[in-house]
């Protein structure tokens, strides 16, 4: 019958055995089937098998995207499951659905997928439609995906929904600049910055009190939108937190109520210039942490609380200072009060007072016995 075919692209891996010393494929619309063929001499190597019925509607890569990449072809269609085809021998090595468990879309179960981008190992892939449907489909994804073995890295469902005409997202210095259609603008998507605060007290029996903050201040987190809305600024949250707090924070969603913070070490350089480490804490969805020490030696300490960072959030650290007196307690319990010491409030002002009354009395008495004796 029929067939319409289309230039799907060639790889540079000339005097490679493994991938047929160079390969050049085609694309068969109607039996949705890559062709490959040597790029030495025209021979015939492998077909691909064929991919869901849906992926023949469309015209070529004007609604299907495919590139060569790490040894693999890597396909996605109408039908929204991304194919990684080994250069080799043709073969599925592994698929990825765009699932979608609400069925939005009108072109099937899945989204119709568009890689976006591939580098770093990973294939970075979403949604589009040729012409837009409205009101338009919620919770289109965004999905990272393992190059190698197709496992999902993240994923975030209606975060990002990218556009046919406009172009594809571009990444430079690990950032990923891509155009989001739900709302009209360009977001960013990479590692942010954090701020980490602290302060310290002592309590009365000589326990150092440590609590601050961990936030996000990546650029976007100034704007007066999110300022408004987070005028104490915005927290930084665990890696596995992200994809639902991104959407609480840029999209206005539900605020997620199984959000986790992350770790906080805290050191101490005490009054001999040691260095050690005194525990680890987990900030809450604020960003608040807080954590109680109870010091072995007087003097001063100069307390350190480190955010290590995570895959989302560059490393930040801030420093108090706390000067801790007298005896040191044991296990949180009261310091006695030395002798010769300041003692408590009663010992310090009462005592004193009720000394001074009765040496006025004597005085007085002593006077008025001489006065008396003179008459």
């Amino acid at each position: 019958g029929s067939n319409t075919i289309h230039y799907t692209g060639a790889t540079n891996y000339v005097n490679d055995s493994t991938y047929g010393n160079g390969v050049i494929a085609i694309w068969d619309k109607e039996l949705r089937t890559h062709y490959g063929f040597s790029v030495l001499d025209g021979s015939y190597l492998w077909e691909t098998e064929s991919e869901n019925y849906l992926d023949q509607y469309g015209w070529g890569n004007v609604e299907h995207t495919w590139y060569f990449a790490y040894g693999k072809l890597y396909s996605v269609g109408v039908a929204g499951i991304l194919y990684a085809f080994d250069l080799g021998t043709g073969v599925t090595d592994w698929t990825y659905n765009l699932t979608d468990p609400y069925g939005e879309p009108v072109t099937g179960e899945n989204w119709w997928g568009w890689i976006d981008l591939i580098t770093d190992g990973k294939v970075y892939i979403g949604t589009l439609e040729h012409s837009a449907n409205n009101p338009l489909p919620r919770g289109g994804p965004y999905a990272c995906v393992n190059a190698t073995d197709g496992s999902e890295i993240w994923r975030v469902n209606g975060m990002f929904r990218e556009t046919r005409w406009g172009g594809n997202g571009i990444i430079g210095d690990s950032i990923i600049a891509t155009m989001d259609t739900y709302d009209q603008r360009v977001y960013a998507i990479g590692k942010g910055p954090t701020e980490t605060t602290i302060s310290a007290s002592v309590s009365l029996n000589n326990d150092i009190s440590v609590s601050g903050y961990v936030m996000d201040i990546s650029p976007g987190t100034k704007q007066d939108d999110l300022m408004m809305r987070f005028p104490h600024g915005v927290p930084a949250v665990s890696d596995e937190s992200q994809s639902d707090w991104m959407l609480y924070v840029w999209k206005q969603f539900q605020r997620p109520a199984n959000a986790t913070g992350v770790t906080v070490s805290l050191d101490v350089i005490d009054s001999n210039g040691n260095f050690r480490n005194i525990g680890t804490t987990t900030t809450d969805s604020s960003g608040f942490f807080n954590f109680v020490w109870t010091p072995d030696i007087s003097g001063a300490y100069t307390i350190i609380a480190t955010f290590p960072g995570t895959n989302a959030y560059y490393a930040s650290y801030s420093e108090a200072g706390v000067a801790v007196g007298g005896a040191i307690g044991g296990g949180g319990s009261p310091t006695p009060t030395p002798s010769g010491g300041t003692g408590t409030t009663v010992d310090m002002y009462f005592i004193p007072s009720v000394i001074a009354i009765i040496i006025v009395i004597i005085f007085v008495g002593a006077v008025l016995a001489l006065l008396i004796r003179r008459r």
